[in-house]
């Protein structure tokens, strides 16, 4: 079998179950409904995560988990600027890089605290199987990250971006909202990037 094959093999095989496992959510999901007349509103549907009354909610845990993962991804979209004149934007791309590394393990350490908690509290909801396909993939991701570090395998990249991107489409199903906001802020850093790059091209052409 080629080097190829056995990198990704696995990589198409977390992704199968994480999608079978996504998919089989959505089935479980009921659709919300009205309360009936008269009558107490009904429970919250099992896609949503139980309302905390009191004491600590585990849901911040997964959204500081997803803005670190965001942080570690921000690396690959902003490497390309690496190349670029402006030295602070240099610097702050060749920062990204010595934390996502850092940031990536702390968004899979709390997503197996904040996972965890609810696989205790709340086994029935259904929306942790989209939790579950999410930590699947993250930890794929991690691991394809580590064994890169010591491989340095182009297949091994490869799929440690690969991966990146299909947990990017698995917390979209699974946080929604909170996923949302790191996108406009993704967003605006970018356009904010761009404009530190064009004013400091303009700066270097008027030279």
């Amino acid at each position: 079998m080629s080097t190829k094959l056995r990198v990704f093999i696995p990589v198409i095989m977390v992704t199968l179950a994480s999608l079978i496992l996504i998919v089989y959510s959505l089935y479980l999901t009921p659709h919300p409904s009205g309360p009936p007349e008269g009558g107490n509103p009904p429970n919250p549907p099992a896609g949503m995560p139980p309302k905390q009354n009191n004491g600590f909610d585990f849901t911040l845990l997964g959204n500081i988990a997803i803005a670190c993962a965001a942080v570690s991804y921000w690396w690959f979209l902003f490497k390309t600027k690496l190349s670029s004149p402006s030295k602070p934007l240099k610097k702050v791309v060749k920062r990204l890089y010595s934390i996502h590394t850092y940031t990536g393990w702390s968004a899979l350490v709390l997503i197996i605290i904040h996972g965890g908690y609810y696989l205790i509290t709340d086994l029935h909801n259904s929306k942790l199987l989209t939790g579950v396909a999410a930590f699947c993939i993250m930890l794929a991701l991690a691991i394809y990250g580590w064994l890169y570090k010591r491989v340095r395998n182009k297949f091994m990249r490869t799929s440690h971006f690969i991966l990146s991107n299909i947990w990017l489409l698995a917390v979209f199903i699974h946080a929604g909202g909170f996923f949302i906001v790191m996108v406009v802020i993704t967003v605006v850093l970018w356009v904010i990037l761009r404009i530190m790059d064009s004013i400091k091209d303009k700066k270097t052409l008027t030279s």
